[in-house]
């Protein structure tokens, strides 16, 4: 007596192949596009990026930006714990390397009255193409700004409390290399934030609404 089969039970195990064909070439398609395009992980490096200002208690800055992103901020205490994943720093550094840093700079005004109450003024925005300073083996992006809208990048894997990292906060002489930022009415022009936009339309059309 024959027992029928079902037609999907015949074809379930050529289907199986096809499909994990599929998949196996999909991976490789996207590791080599992510590879090549994005992460770059034969010439780069993903680190983060960390901001310290030497201005005292009576400054902050809210946003800096690095080649146009956004990498993070500096508290009123200097700053240098807060973290922002991910910038792609090159294995290797060679001469003429340069990152576009842009911030702004608020001032801070406390009461006399010793209430705690506090007001804030923006001080100026900034920018500037800072080289980034020769480094042995990678670390963390590390951008300081200094008073008069100065700044310095280093890379470093070790934090601004140890002795070995290259800029040491009671160095008086630590802003003298640092490069000066232009003063800038805001931190993005029309044309940049309109082509943000477009940038952000041709993805959303390309990918979808990740939001």
């Amino acid at each position: 007596m024959k027992i029928p089969i079902p037609n999907f039970l015949r074809w379930y195990p050529v289907m199986s192949l096809l499909l994990a064909g599929i998949l196996v070439a999909l991976f490789m398609f996207l590791y080599d596009y992510l590879k090549v395009n994005y992460f770059k992980v034969e010439t780069h490096i993903p680190v983060f990026s960390i901001g310290v200002h030497h201005m005292g208690s009576d400054y902050r800055i809210p946003d800096f930006y690095v080649n146009k992103y956004s990498a993070g901020s500096v508290g009123e205490s200097g700053g240098g714990g807060g973290m922002v994943c991910c910038f792609m720093l090159p294995k290797k550094w060679y001469p003429g390397l340069k990152a576009d840093v842009r911030w702004e700079l608020r001032h801070i005004t406390r009461e006399s009255s010793g209430s705690g109450a506090k007001t804030e003024e923006v001080a100026g925005f900034y920018r500037a193409q800072v080289p980034v300073e020769a480094y042995a083996k990678p670390g963390d992006f590390y951008v300081h700004f200094f008073p008069g809208g100065r700044v310095r990048i280093v890379v470093s894997e070790f934090s601004i409390t140890g002795k070995e990292h290259p800029i040491q906060g009671d160095d008086p002489l630590a802003s003298q290399t640092a490069t000066p930022g232009s003063p800038i009415k805001s931190l993005f022009t029309a044309e940049e934030l309109a082509e943000f936009e477009r940038e952000f339309a041709r993805d959303k059309a390309k990918y979808g609404d990740w939001r």
